[in-house]
């Protein structure tokens, strides 16, 4: 299943975010582990409309329930506000600009006490199509380090009175 279609109520959640409830979980129809947002945050980029509006964003997962928060611009050029029903098509994507409209969408929705471990770290600039593990990332990250700032390793205590 690539493209989801659903009528859902707009309801104000905590911290006075608006969103909606998504009927399914993302990541099994889709097949896919969800990315990491920020802080402790993740969730499953997507793309669609709210009444005909485009946006970009995530579907979130707090507590055994899935949904999309919706801000005040998408909620004008949907012509809704609390309480509405709202016809949702949703996508997933990979896109920068949808990764970078999420983080940005995560930091006001609550964090979970934990991390989720398997969440994919967002790591090309261009695309997620073939999106890379947390360790796979960090590994990367580690070299390029080194490889640009050559002699003693962080951390270590081999050659830092040379």
């Amino acid at each position: 299943m690539g493209r989801a279609r659903f009528e859902a109520q707009l309801f104000e959640g905590h911290k006075g975010v608006t969103g909606v409830m998504v009927p399914f979980d993302p990541e099994a129809v889709w097949r896919q582990k969800p990315f990491r947002l920020a802080g402790r945050r993740h969730g499953w980029l997507v793309k669609g409309t709210a009444n005909g509006a485009r946006f970009n964003g995530y579907i979130g997962d707090r507590w055994g329930h899935f949904f999309i928060t919706l801000d005040d611009r998408l909620l004008q050029a949907a012509g809704a506000s609390v309480g509405d029903a709202v016809s949702m098509v949703v996508e997933p994507t990979g896109t920068r600009e949808a990764y970078l409209h999420a983080w940005g969408q995560s930091q006001i929705t609550t964090q979970p006490s934990k991390a989720r471990p398997d969440a994919i770290v967002f790591s090309d600039v261009d695309s997620a199509k073939e999106p890379r593990s947390t360790r796979a990332s960090r590994q990367r990250v580690r070299k390029s380090y080194q490889l640009a700032h050559p002699g003693p390793r962080l951390g270590s205590w081999r050659g830092r009175d040379q």
